[in-house]
């Protein structure tokens, strides 16, 4: 105990006593200072090793966690570019899709307009429509519009048009109660007056002023007589039921043959080509004979 404690004491010495004597060996075998040198150099690369190891590693992980973020970044870049670009295709495709219904509607609408030749028709596109009830057209009377023109669809009636401005005009549809159309159906000719319900929620409209004795079933389809404004025969819609009052008359629930929702397009009819039976008009009265009493004595009128 008494030595280490004077070892722990005289270490300085100790050490220094140490490097003369290892310098005197290394002097006496002919070999210079570099093996302390050298010796020196391995406690230090063997004391320094854990830290070099430790630097690398942290400069791997540097490294590492750097182009992490920099791969980060460029991803977050392509997904953000990815994304723009697929909004574009999503808002192509819809653009696509409108103007293929578009192109079919309008299609559909010259395929009309040509084969129809019983009426003057001008195309006109819906601008706004409030309810159903009415219509806004892109047309007024700068383009020959008036009031109490029909308006229709190659499916058949739309309402009549009851204002006009310059470049526009309202019209009320089959769903507003002022509209009111002289109308049949179309297996019987019972006559009667098709109105608006005026209703949000129900998408009927009425058929009005049935006789009671009147055949009316289900499933009719109810077309314009000619007492309307509309052309004789043109469609309506059809009956989807029937109410019996216990009066004179009787009413019918008819579901319009055109949805007011989901007009975009209509035709205004500017004129209507006269029917057949006016063509041909009236039927001539036949001639009247008239017979002249015989005067002749009886021997003249009995005689061969």
């Amino acid at each position: 105990m008494a030595l280490s404690r004077r070892i722990s004491e005289h270490r300085p010495v100790i050490v220094l006593l140490v490097i003369v004597a290892l310098s005197l060996v290394s002097m006496a075998g002919g070999k210079r200072a570099g093996f302390i040198g050298e010796g020196v150099r391995i406690a230090v690369s063997a004391t320094s090793y854990p830290f070099l190891k430790a630097m690398k590693s942290i400069q791997g992980a540097a490294g590492y966690v750097t182009g992490l973020v920099f791969s980060y970044n460029a991803c977050r870049k392509e997904a953000e570019t990815a994304r723009r670009k697929l909004a574009d295709a999503m808002q192509y495709a819809v653009q696509r899709n409108e103007l293929l219904q578009e192109n079919h509607r309008l299609r559909q609408m010259i395929d009309f307009a040509r084969t129809e030749q019983r009426f003057a028709l001008e195309a006109a596109e819906v601008i706004e429509s409030f309810k159903g009830a009415t219509v806004t057209i892109d047309c007024g009377s700068l383009r020959g519009i008036a009031e109490s023109m029909c308006a229709v669809t190659e499916n058949g009636v739309v309402g009549i048009v009851t204002r006009v401005g310059p470049f526009s005009a309202t019209v009320v549809t089959l769903r507003n109660a002022e509209c009111r159309i002289g109308a049949m159906i179309a297996r019987n000719r019972v006559r009667g007056i098709v109105q608006g319900s005026g209703s949000d929620i129900s998408p009927y409209c009425s058929m009005n002023y049935i006789d009671m004795k009147d055949d009316v079933q289900p499933g009719d389809r109810v077309v314009a007589s000619p007492e309307s404004l509309f052309p004789t025969g043109y469609p309506i819609g059809r009956v989807v039921a029937v109410h019996e009052t216990g009066s004179l008359w009787k009413s019918a629930d008819v579901e319009p043959a055109v949805n007011p929702y989901r007009l975009d397009e209509i035709f205004i009819v500017r004129e209507t080509a006269p029917s057949a039976d006016e063509l041909a008009g009236p039927t001539p009265a036949e001639p009247i004979t008239a017979t002249l009493p015989d005067d002749r004595p009886l021997q003249e009128r009995l005689a061969p």
